[in-house]
């Protein structure tokens, strides 16, 4: 046990300075959240969402404002919370569009209502899974769990103990309400160390920044602007 208390308090002092990326996850289930149109979404690539659907004739450049609707959380019917209190949801949630709100917000006029010029963007966690600090912390250090981990890996495609996020969206015209984009994609901890490994909901907040960046960074690129910055892990 104290060879165990040793290896917590070092790894937790080196994940000050260290950087632990969350991974993609490429095989994932439509969310009954896009309702019909989860029938358009197809394969994306290595570097994008699991599922995307992109209209091929959205003239993206001629948006210039966005109306992002509240992120909110859905499952399936029937399906339960997954162990995660309402609090922690709302948390989540909140979180979540504060950050796409920030992003997109440096590139298009954020506005409150729907009208010409306008995306109408509508997101949901579909999937939050915390992680379990200590034991990730371990598995991530000490060879024996580390090998644990790697197997439950090659099993289910997310390494131990640590969290995960799923998230749907779809962005249509805010006045005709037409299919502009749709994608699924998930994210789960990576094994490196840093700080995210003191938070059990830290792989989570990871996630969603890095959907968000990405997400302004892409948006930024469909509507051919010159100055888009790309992301320093792109």
């Amino acid at each position: 046990m104290k060879s165990w208390r040793f290896y917590i308090v070092l790894a937790a002092v080196l994940a000050l300075a260290a950087c632990a990326p969350t991974i993609g996850v490429h095989q994932v289930k439509t969310s009954g959240f896009l309702g019909a149109d989860a029938a358009k979404l197809k394969p994306g690539g290595p570097d994008g969402p699991a599922l995307i659907y992109m209209n091929p004739k959205a003239n993206w450049p001629a948006y210039s404002k966005m109306l992002l609707d509240p992120v909110t959380f859905w499952r399936a019917p029937g399906k339960k919370d997954q162990g995660v209190s309402h609090a922690d949801l709302q948390k989540l949630i909140n979180y979540f569009h504060l950050v796409i709100y920030q992003q997109m917000s440096k590139d298009v006029k954020m506005v409150n209502a729907p009208g010409p010029h306008t995306l109408r963007v509508k997101v949901a966690l579909t999937k939050a899974e915390k992680s379990i600090p200590a034991l990730d912390i371990v598995s991530t250090v000490v060879p024996q769990m580390a090998a644990v981990s790697t197997a439950k890996l090659a099993l289910t495609g997310k390494p131990a103990f640590v969290g995960a996020a799923r998230i749907a969206f779809k962005v249509t015209d805010s006045v005709s309400g037409e299919l502009l984009a749709a994608a699924v994609a998930e994210r789960v901890g990576g094994k490196e160390l840093d700080a995210a490994h003191l938070d059990s909901w830290g792989d989570v907040k990871e996630a969603m920044q890095f959907w968000a960046v990405h997400a302004a960074y892409r948006l930024c690129k469909l509507q051919k602007k010159t100055d888009c910055k790309k992301p320093k892990d792109d």
